[in-house]
C-alpha cells in the first residue's frame, strides 16, 4: 500500500514539473544584423505514443504523458495488457480536467498494437519502457517508420559496498532498493559488489530483510512465469557454488493472498561473473553478491555489465564516492543512496544497452525530445545591400 501512494505522489510531481515547461520553452530572438532579425521556437510534434511497462501503472505514464501534453502533441498511451486499469483512470481523471476529447487517448492491446504503433505514419515520436529485448526491437521498428523513438530498457545495477560504509543504513538501503515493489523495477538492488572485509554488514543486511515478510509489507511477483523465472535464477546460482544466505524460496503465506506469486526477500553471496544470476536481470526481490579486492576491481565488475541503468556506492570517503561517481558506466550514480532516481526537473534515464535513442524521458532533457525546432529569420530593411542571406 505505500509503494502505491509513493508511486502516486511521484506521479504528482511529474505533473507539477510539467506545468513549469511553458515557462522553460521561451524562444530566442537576435538582431544578427541590421534590420535582420533570427528566431527560434519550439513546436510539437504532433500526434506522439507512449508504451508503459505492468510495474508502474500509474507512474510511469506520467514520464510522458503531462510533458508530452503539455508541450502541445496529443498522444496515445498503450499500457501493459496485465495492467489495463490505471490507464483508464488516468484518462477519466484529464477528461475530468476538461481535456478536449481526442487529445489523450489509451489503446489495449499486445504485441499486435505495438507493432501498429511502431508502423503508423501519423505518429511521429514512440517512447518506450520495458526489458531491453523489446526496448531493441521497438527502437529498431519504430525508428525504421522515420520515427523518433526513446526506449528505456533493463538494468543490472550495481552497489558497491565498502567496509566504511555506515553499518546500518548501508544494510537497510540495500536490503530497501532490492526488496521494493518486490524487486520489480528498472532501478533495484541487482547485484551488490562486496569490497573487502563487509561480512558485518552482510549480516546486518540479513537482520533487516527479516522483517519482510511476504503478504505483509512485501507484494508477489507479477506472474507464474515470472516466479518460475526468478527460481530458475536462484536455482542455477546455488548449483554453481553461490551460497544462499537468506532464502525466500516458498513463503507461507495465508488468507485471501495465498494465491499470489511470492517470493520472500534472497540474498545469495558468492556468486561468479559467469553466473547467469550475475549478468541477467532478476526482476525479483533477490540480490546477488558478488567479492572484489579492491574498489577499482570493484568499479570493473559494474562496468563489465552491458546495462547501463544505476550504480551506486557506499562509503564515508569522499575520495571513493568520486572515484565511483567518475568511472562508473552508469546514467545514474548513487552515493549512499540504493535507487539513485533523480527528483525533477533533473531527468530519469540509463546508458549503453538501459536506453535506446538520444535525450532522457523526464526532466528538462525531455523536452528535446517532445518538441522540434522552428528558425524563422526576417528582414525589413529594403535599403540593405544583397549578400549571402539573400
Amino acid at each position: 500500500m505505500d509503494e502505491s501512494y509513493a508511486e502516486v505522489d511521484k506521479s504528482m510531481e511529474l505533473c507539477e514539473f510539467a506545468c513549469s515547461l511553458p515557462q522553460l520553452i521561451q524562444g530566442e530572438v537576435l538582431e544578427v544584423s541590421r534590420g535582420v532579425e533570427c528566431r527560434i521556437e519550439r513546436k510539437p510534434l504532433g500526434v506522439v505514443a507512449s508504451i508503459a511497462p505492468f510495474n508502474f501503472p500509474n507512474m510511469v505514464p506520467h514520464w510522458t504523458i503531462p510533458n508530452a501534453l503539455m508541450l502541445g502533441n496529443t498522444m496515445i498511451l498503450k499500457p501493459s495488457e496485465v495492467v489495463p486499469i490505471s490507464a483508464i483512470r488516468i484518462a477519466e481523471l484529464l477528461k475530468e480536467a476538461g481535456l478536449p476529447d481526442g487529445v489523450f487517448n489509451v489503446v489495449n492491446g499486445d504485441r499486435a498494437i505495438v507493432e501498429a504503433i511502431c508502423d503508423h505514419p501519423g505518429i511521429k515520436a514512440v517512447s518506450f519502457v520495458g526489458s531491453t529485448t523489446v526496448a531493441k526491437i521497438v527502437y529498431v521498428r519504430a525508428t525504421a517508420s522515420l520515427k523518433r523513438a526513446l526506449c528505456l530498457g533493463g538494468a543490472k545495477n550495481h552497489l558497491l559496498v565498502l567496509p566504511d560504509a555506515h553499518l546500518e543504513m548501508t544494510a537497510s538501503n540495500v536490503v530497501a532498493s532490492m526488496s521494493g515493489c518486490a524487486g520489480q523495477r528498472c532501478m533495484a538492488a541487482a547485484q551488490m559488489v562486496g569490497i573487502g572485509a563487509v561480512e558485518p554488514i552482510i549480516q546486518q543486511m540479513i537482520v533487516e530483510a527479516k522483517k519482510l515478510i511476504p503478504g505483509k509489507n512485501l507484494g508477489p511477483v507479477i506472474s507464474k512465469v515470472s516466479y518460475e523465472r526468478i527460481l530458475g535464477f536462484i536455482e542455477e546460482a546455488e548449483k554453481a557454488g553461490a551460497k544462499v544466505l537468506l532464502d525466500g524460496r516458498n513463503p507461507k503465506v495465508e488468507g485471501d493472498k495465498a494465491n499470489g506469486y511470492y517470493l520472500g526477500p534472497t540474498i545469495i553471496d558468492h556468486v561468479t561473473a559467469d553466473m547467469r544470476i550475475s549478468r541477467e536481470e532478476v526482476f525479483g526481490p533477490v540480490i546477488s553478491i558478488i567479492r572484489a579486492k579492491d574498489l577499482d576491481a570493484g568499479i570493473a565488475i559494474e562496468n563489465a555489465n552491458p546495462y547501463g541503468n544505476a550504480a551506486a556506492v557506499f562509503t564515508q570517503s569522499g575520495g571513493n564516492a568520486r572515484q565511483v561517481m567518475e568511472r562508473a558506466s552508469a546514467g545514474m550514480i548513487g552515493v549512499n543512496i540504493g535507487v539513485p532516481v533523480p527528483r525533477e526537473p533533473f531527468s530519469f534515464g540509463g546508458w549503453n544497452d538501459s536506453k535506446f535513442g538520444t535525450c532522457d524521458i523526464t526532466g528538462k532533457s525531455s523536452i528535446e525530445f517532445w518538441t522540434q525546432l522552428k528558425k524563422t529569420t526576417t528582414k525589413w530593411n529594403p535599403e540593405g545591400k544583397v549578400n549571402w542571406m539573400s
